[in-house]
């Protein structure tokens, strides 16, 4: 008796497109057998919502797809599980224009007669993103990237989304762009809640340093190299606060983890990092307290609404980071850009804390209260200039002009965020500044790879930027300049001068 060799052809591709089902769980295969969540998961309903608000009409379906991420979660951990998993996933692409398979096989031969870029310009037009479907029945929903809602709300609110970028998609043939940031469910063999929210956010910084990505693998590895809080690294029970920051490390990246924050300090800190295109990992404890879990999500963007008036009657300047209503987050038990609202909670302690109240999008009914433990930013190396830093020195600076101009009523508003040098020599070509001061900045001043960008506005426009050198640390501050902008009266030049030469830094205007 003999055993008949198995082959070892290649699998086959296949590509078909669907209407996006009024079940949205239709696309993913129901697991069997044993498992925690009921059907459909919450992903999935929130990830069928969202697309439904996207106005998303068509899913293309792409049947055979090798993502690096699984493929490395299996090589660590699944390969060697008694189940055979298989070392592909599914890829969905989502589009909001209608389209079936004849209208596909028609774009294909059109681009192949000649007219490819135009197709694709119409594959991009109403391109929404993909979705990873990996064979994992418990945690199905593997890297997933979707556009942004609009800017504007139709509340009269804006969104930021400055921890966002611009992910490149090959499509069979065709190169597709889509702008987000990246999202998944976490799988509890090789990656938890922290894994997942540091990978999103290493997925932003990583390319500002030229990094590679790290995967939830190398990431659950890095952060339990030398400390172990549960016993064993796979699979994995959640990281600590130190095991993200060793993670953090590994990755190329450097954190800044800030703690014991009032309501008003994590407005701050959380409008400075994520303005600056910066995300953060939010450390999280749902309530009520008496829960032992934690928590982490990935920050991606702001809610803002109005500037809040100056309540202090011995402050002349108003904080811009007031106007922050809510966080939007990548939640790996819920989905992508989910909104947070940002409140205060009472301890039974009397202490009063920051909270994250969670909630489906565009919907007011509540998924989850848990308080603000703390902030981990992964940032660049070389970025040593804290926000807070930056903060001490630019209220110092608006009290300053909002007292000895009283032309502007108190209208003097006061935001922190860094810039790459070379994106801000780009924007001050519209600064209005004389020809002699846009030489001076472009030609003439040295200034680090990042800035700290101390902004103030006023009633008319932006007044002057005090930058400084973002790769010093707290002892040794240094100003490079102060720049001069549109909205500055020709009676605050000689005080931009006189904080200009206290701080050690040259004028340009």
């Amino acid at each position: 008796m003999s055993v008949e060799p198995r082959g070892y052809e290649y699998p086959p591709q296949s590509i078909h497109v669907v209407p996006l089902p009024a079940d949205f769980e239709q696309l993913f295969p129901k697991p069997t057998g044993l498992t925690e969540d009921v059907w459909p998961t919450a992903q999935i309903n929130y990830l069928g919502f969202y697309l439904k608000r996207l106005s998303c009409k068509t899913v293309l379906i792409e049947g055979h797809y090798i993502d690096r991420d699984f493929i490395d979660d299996l090589a660590l951990f699944y390969s060697r599980s008694l189940r055979g998993y298989p070392n592909y996933c599914q890829r969905l692409h989502f589009f909001s224009e209608e389209l079936d398979d004849d209208r596909w096989k028609k774009l294909i031969s059109d681009a192949n007669g000649g007219k490819r870029e135009r197709v694709r310009q119409f594959l991009q037009k109403s391109y929404l993103g993909f979705s990873v479907v990996r064979p994992l029945p418990g945690s199905l929903i593997g890297r997933t990237v979707l556009p942004t809602f609009p800017t504007n709300t139709a509340e009269g609110h804006r969104r930021d989304f400055g921890a966002t970028r611009e992910y490149r998609v090959h499509l069979a043939g065709f190169d597709l762009v889509v702008s987000g940031l990246a999202f998944q469910q976490q799988d509890q063999g090789v990656s938890a809640c922290a894994t997942t929210a540091l990978w999103s956010a290493i997925h932003k910084v990583a390319p500002m340093e030229g990094l590679p990505f790290a995967t939830p693998a190398a990431i659950t590895q890095a952060a339990s190299r030398y400390f172990l809080a549960g016993g064993r690294a796979l699979p994995s029970e959640g990281l600590t606060i130190d095991q993200i920051c060793e993670a953090t490390r590994s990755s190329g990246l450097a954190p800044i983890v800030v703690r014991g924050l009032a309501l008003e300090q994590a407005r701050a800190q959380l409008h400075g990092y994520l303005t600056s295109g910066l995300p953060a990992v939010l450390a999280l404890q749902p309530l009520p307290l008496t829960r032992s879990e934690g928590h982490a999500v990935c920050a991606v963007g702001l809610k803002l609404g109005e500037v809040a008036p100056q309540t202090n009657p011995d402050y002349h300047f108003r904080d811009v980071a007031t106007s922050v209503m809510a966080v939007y987050v990548h939640d790996d038990r819920l989905g992508p850009y989910a909104v947070a609202d940002l409140q205060s909670h009472t301890l039974p302690s009397g202490d009063i804390v920051p909270a994250l109240v969670i909630r489906w999008p565009g919907e007011k009914a509540e998924f989850e209260t848990c308080v603000l433990r703390a902030i981990i930013v992964p940032a660049p190396p070389k970025l040593r200039l804290t926000v807070a830093r930056m903060r001490s020195l630019g209220v110092v600076i608006a009290e300053a002009v909002g007292e000895r101009l009283p032309e502007l009523q108190g209208r003097v508003d006061l935001s922190c965020r860094y810039r790459v040098s070379t994106e801000y020599q780009q924007m001050a070509f519209d600064f209005g500044l004389s020809d002699e001061g846009i030489l001076e900045l472009s030609s003439r001043t040295v200034l680090s790879r990042y800035l700290g960008v101390v902004h103030l506005d006023g009633p008319s426009g932006p007044l002057f930027d005090v930058l400084l050198d973002a790769t010093e640390t707290q002892a040794n501050p240094s100003v490079l300049c102060c720049v001069s902008r549109r909205g500055l009266p020709v009676a605050g030049k000689p005080l931009m001068a006189f904080i200009a030469r206290r701080l050690g830094g040259t004028v340009i205007g």
